[in-house]
C-alpha cells in the first residue's frame, strides 16, 4: 500500500508532445475562463431590462415570456424601475437547470 509520503516523492515524466499539449490545453481553458470572466463582469451589478435580455442572450419578447410564465424570476422594482441584479439572473438560470 501506498502511504502519503510515497505519493509526494512520485513523480511521473511525460514525453515532450504530451507535455505541451498538456500545456496548452491548460493555458487554453484559462484563456476562454478569462475571457468568459471578462464578458459577463462587462455588465454592471444591476441592470436594466435592455442589459438583462443581452446578458442572457435572449430576445425582448422571450424576457417577456419569461416574466409572464416564471413567478420566481428576480427583479427589482423602486418606484416602477425595473432593474436586474447580475448575481440573481445567474442564480435564478442554475435554478431551472435541467441536470441539477
Amino acid at each position: 500500500m501506498i502511504g502519503d509520503d510515497d505519493m509526494e516523492s512520485l513523480k511521473v515524466q511525460l514525453p515532450n508532445d504530451l507535455q505541451e499539449a498538456t500545456k496548452k490545453m491548460i493555458a487554453d481553458s484559462l484563456n476562454s475562463a478569462l475571457k468568459e470572466l471578462e464578458i459577463k463582469n462587462s455588465f454592471p451589478p444591476y441592470m436594466n431590462k435592455t442589459e438583462a435580455r443581452k446578458y442572457l442572450h435572449i430576445s425582448s419578447k422571450t424576457l417577456l415570456d419569461w416574466e409572464t410564465q416564471y413567478d420566481d424570476i428576480p427583479i427589482i422594482v423602486i418606484d416602477g424601475i425595473q432593474r436586474y441584479k447580475r448575481t440573481d439572473l445567474d442564480e435564478w438560470m442554475q435554478q431551472h437547470r435541467l441536470n441539477k
